[in-house]
């Protein structure tokens, strides 16, 4: 019985690894977007956070109206800080989720075990352009079955190219 359960695993995680990497194949040739949600993924403790996606932007605001400010004078030193600090409070969480949806699907491309640790947190909308199906969210969504109708994968590994010689001659006779 446990030899049963063993054969299933390893037949399951090979599935698993080919889906992954006919996803990764996808991703390549742009049919298959990868749509990360940075306010799920953005958490300390998260493989693709960086705290220092959110104090560079401020650190270098506040460094530029500090030189205004010693440049130019206190009144328009204050003026360069409160510019500062709309700018921080408006645009850096746009640049935080760019960056950080740029690091998710490269860390989830890198390997099967990224992909699905990233899947168990949740945040994720895998998206198959063309057909017309309703996109995949993580971690409620079996992205191995969505793979499989979108992808009309293959999931059993290539044949050997003995095997495929073997098979040549006996059609041959």
């Amino acid at each position: 019985m446990n030899s049963i359960i063993a054969e299933w695993q390893t037949k399951k995680a090979k599935e698993a690894d080919l889906l992954h990497e006919q996803i990764r194949a996808a991703v390549a040739a742009g049919r298959v977007a990868i749509v990360p949600d940075a306010r799920v993924l953005d958490f300390d403790g998260s493989p693709v956070h960086q705290p220092w996606d959110h104090l560079t932007p401020l650190l270098a605001l506040m460094v530029l109206a500090l030189i205004i400010l010693l440049s130019a004078g206190v009144a328009v030193g204050v003026v360069a800080m409160t510019i500062g600090a709309l700018i921080h409070l408006t645009c850096t969480r746009y640049l935080v989720a760019w960056r950080l949806e740029k690091r998710t699907v490269a860390y989830m491309l890198e390997s099967l075990d990224h992909w699905q640790a990233i899947w168990q947190l949740g945040g994720i909308a895998v998206v198959f352009k063309g057909s017309g199906e309703v996109p995949c969210y993580a971690p409620m969504g079996d992205w191995r079955k969505f793979a499989l109708r979108n992808l009309g994968g293959d999931t059993q590994p290539p044949p050997d190219a003995d095997a495929g010689a073997d098979a040549d001659a006996d059609d041959e006779s």
